[in-house]
């Protein structure tokens, strides 16, 4: 974000920034709810592919 100078618009924003903004200044309760639990499932998901690519090195 700071190399953009914040991109035209709102195209550089985090998922939790805008998530929060969701959620804390629109209002949007079932919104950000269902938000929340997708990019909870998102970043889950990628973990779970990285740790267990760590492991498969680590028993190497």
């Amino acid at each position: 974000v700071q190399l953009t100078g914040g991109g035209p618009g709102s195209l550089t924003t985090l998922s939790s920034i805008d998530l929060k903004r969701e959620a804390f200044e629109k209002w949007k309760t079932g919104y950000s709810s269902a938000y929340a639990v997708i990019l909870f499932v998102t970043v889950f998901g990628l973990a779970s592919i990285y740790v267990k690519a760590l492991n498969k090195v680590k028993d190497r």
